[in-house]
């Protein structure tokens, strides 16, 4: 014992200091600078060429680059690769100066607003108007703004009929525009447990033409469009009639904001994405990235467009058009492949596109600790995904939607750490997603979590319909505090799990406040953890679920003999049950 905490004495006093490094960044320095602390570098492209430049030397230290407070807008995203490095036993940090606020910037700052009647003012945007940018999210002093939309937010449309094609949809009321075509409207559909975006071609009172069939094939009107669906109509310049809402005209590049009486849009900072993503750090199945690190950082603002067919939302921010065409995954801010003791800690992650951190083929023994993410597009934090689309490094390009798996061992990720992170207003944009999804992966830790204020699920854990062997065991997921959930959609609830997983614990986990919105559709209740189908292996302790709006617990198509039970707490007060 002695001994431990001479050795952690001696550690804490030979530590290098919070505001020491090997090379600095900041607003005021010049890429031509040395990196000094005197004379700092301009940007962090300038600091990761000198950090390439000392591990060609021989890395025998650990190297440090702090960057001090402000805002630094990339021109492109940031792409670690084998000349990044560092070694299993040394790390390359990139960390914030103490106390100091550092933003990465994936987006522009929009100006020259003009005034013009009813409030609505405008600016011109060349790049837009020749074609070189577009962008779906805007922000406005850290708010994300609507789109032009009927009937205003939260109210919603019902879906009246159907064509047998899926591209032909009669709404029960009109949106209100006898044309939509030629401004890249779209309609949006929630689905069960999803969402589904489309263009419209056409338009006439309440009957609207599609490009392409809405929904996914798979589940048939699950993911599908159906009567009674809620719906509502998206992105027409007519549309824009309540302050905070905007429609950029690509074809002119003139933005519209429709401001509240009396506000001035020119004193206030509005931003719009330009990049997809800020940061990948990607090594090879023969060559691993290790040991690369960033903390304190703040990241926000990436850009998502939609597909060329749309987007048709299967679940948990995956998506595609039919069981047997490729599946892809909406994509991440910071991403990890072949990367091994990387980290993300003391960090915030906002205002994205689309989804946030995501651990992928090859991700071992990495970390997401004590880091924020609210306002998240899609999924917050992924270990894991399936498909066969661009986004899944190391699928088989033959496996069909339900049997995708990682093809070789080295693909698999391990031993992922995703604790005491804070996640709130994930599912921005695509609703269907989830705050933590891990999937296909071997001992993952999701721990001392707090979830809150989600369209849809809290954690996701397995993405196989059925009971055969995967990839995915020994889950660790203990001691998370998950809430507010099911805003919108339904068959989810605090933790939804599928498929075989062996050795995975649920422990210590408090859930509550599972909601029904009066817009879910379909029959399946919300819960405080939905065994799904395939659903076993699993030990489930020490847990407490109360006020959810179905059942504290739901099973489908497995049952509570496939699991091990002790001292649950289901519900409160009189009624609640021990398992």
């Amino acid at each position: 014992m002695w001994t431990s905490v001479v050795l952690i004495t001696l550690a804490m006093l030979t530590a290098a200091p919070a505001d020491k490094a090997d090379f600095y960044v900041a607003t005021h320095g010049f890429d031509s600078n040395e990196g000094s602390a005197k004379a700092p570098f301009a940007t962090v492209g300038a600091a990761q060429q000198a950090v390439r430049r000392r591990i060609t030397e021989g890395m025998k230290d650990d190297i440090t680059v702090i960057l001090r407070g402000g805002t630094y807008r990339l021109p492109a995203p940031l792409h670690f690769s084998g000349p990044d490095s560092g070694t299993p036993e040394h790390a390359i940090t990139y960390r914030a100066y103490p106390e100091e606020t550092v933003l990465l910037s994936g987006g522009r700052v929009i100006t020259g607003w003009t005034a013009g009647e009813n409030n609505q003012w405008t600016t011109s945007l060349p790049e837009v108007a020749a074609g070189t940018w577009r962008f779906r999210q805007l922000f406005v002093d850290g708010e994300r703004l609507p789109r032009g939309r009927h009937p205003n937010a939260p109210g919603l449309m019902r879906v009246a009929g159907v064509s047998e094609d899926l591209t032909g949809i009669v709404l029960d009321s009109s949106p209100g525009i006898e044309n939509l075509a030629g401004m890249n409207a779209e309609l949006v559909m929630f689905q069960n447990w999803s969402i589904s975006r489309a263009r419209i071609s056409s338009s006439s009172d309440r009957t609207l033409a599609l490009e392409y069939p809405m929904g996914w094939v798979g589940h048939g009107p699950m993911t599908g469009a159906s009567t009674g669906k809620p719906t509502y109509v998206e992105n027409a310049l007519a549309l824009v009639d309540t302050p905070g809402e905007w429609y950029l005209d690509e074809s002119t590049g003139v933005l519209t904001y429709q401001a509240a009486e009396g506000e001035d849009p020119t004193t206030r900072t509005f931003i719009a994405p330009v990049l997809d993503s800020l940061i990948s750090v990607e090594g090879t199945p023969e060559k691993p990235l290790y040991n690369i690190h960033f903390e304190g950082l703040d990241f926000a603002h990436t850009r998502w467009d939609l597909p060329e067919f749309g987007y048709m939302g299967i679940q948990a921010g995956h998506y595609g058009t039919s069981i047997d065409e490729p599946t892809f995954v909406l994509p991440l801010a910071l991403s990890f492949i072949y990367a091994e003791q990387c980290s993300i800690t003391q960090s915030t992650i906002k205002h994205l596109g689309a989804c946030g951190i995501g651990f992928g083929a090859g991700a071992r023994s990495n970390r997401v600790d004590s880091c924020t993410l609210e306002d998240i597009g899609a999924n917050g934090i992924m270990v894991g995904w399936r498909g066969r689309g661009e986004m899944m490094p190391g699928s088989k390009d033959e496996d069909s939607f339900l049997s995708a798996d990682w093809s070789q061992p080295v693909d698999v990720p391990l031993a992922n750490v995703v604790t005491r992170n804070r996640l709130q207003r994930c599912g921005a944009v695509n609703h269907g997603s989830v705050a933590i999804f891990d999937a296909f992966a071997q001992g993952t830790a999701i721990t001392q979590n707090v979830i809150s204020d989600l369209p849809y699920t809290g954690i996701s854990i397995g993405f196989r319909w059925n009971e055969s062997k995967t990839s995915q065991q020994k889950t660790l997921v203990a001691e998370n505090h998950v809430y507010d959930t099911m805003k919108m959609l339904a068959d989810g609830g605090c933790l939804y799990t599928l498929g075989f997983q062996p050795g995975t614990v649920i422990r210590d986990n408090l859930f509550h406040d599972v909601h029904r919105s009066k817009f879910a559709h379909g029959g399946a209740p919300n819960n405080g953890i939905f065994f799904d189908q395939g659903s076993k292996g699993y030990t489930v302790e020490n847990n407490t679920i109360y006020n959810t709006s179905g059942d504290p617990i739901r099973f489908n198509q497995t049952n509570d003999e496939n699991m091990t039970w002790k001292n649950n707490r289901l519900g409160v007060g009189a009624d609640s049950v021990i398992k």
